[in-house]
This record gives structure tokens, sequence and C-alpha cells, in this order.
């Protein structure tokens, strides 16, 4: 969701996304982010924008909208597994083999005896 009120106090104020991400410490594209309402706009930052702005924050703030679970689409956490736990996998893929050649093995055996 747009911050609508965000985006009217900067023009207002003849400001560009450029300088006002400067202003507050962050980039263009991030700063549009936040205004576009694709990403969540900080406490701390509101403060911020709101300061360089002249306002009030609460002449700017508008919440975010509430994440409808069903509609959103959850990004996936992307990380290394350690090469200790691999090995100790592979490992554990080995005895696994070994033992239900084994049980195999001793099945053979009870059924011949």
């Amino acid at each position: 969701m747009t911050k609508t009120k965000l985006t009217n106090a900067r023009l207002a104020k003849g400001i560009s996304q450029e300088e006002l991400a400067d202003l507050i410490g962050m980039t263009q594209s991030n700063y549009s982010r936040r205004e576009n309402g694709h990403k969540k706009i900080s406490e701390v930052e509101w403060v911020k924008i709101a300061k360089v702005l002249g306002v009030e924050k609460e002449v700017i703030y508008e919440p975010d909208e509430e994440i409808n679970l069903k509609n959103t689409t959850v990004k996936m956490l992307q990380f290394n597994i350690p090469n200790f736990v691999l090995e100790h996998i592979e490992l554990l893929k080995k005895e696994n083999k070994i033992l239900k050649e084994k049980l195999k093995q001793f099945k053979n055996q009870n059924l011949n005896s």
C-alpha cells in the first residue's frame, strides 16, 4: 500500500525520493520500497522522515497493511549446511546401507534355517 500522506508531504516540500533518501541515510531504491509499501517503515525511519519534512510523524504516518498469508508468497530462507553436518549425513547413509545389507543377510539365514 502506497504511503499517500508521506508521498504528498514529500512532494509538497519539493523533495525527490533520492534527496529524502540521502537525508535519512538510505538509497533511493530502499526508500522507494518503503514509500510504495513494499517494505515496512520502522519507527526510527518515520521519525527521521518527519524531521526532514518538517512535520509531526502523525501527519505522514500510515500503518502497514496486514499481511494476508493466503495470498502472500513466503520467501524461503537460504542457508548453507556446514560441511561437518553433510559429512555426518554421508556417514549415516553408509552405515544405513551396511545395516540394511546385514538385515537382509539375517533374514535370508532365518529363512534357510
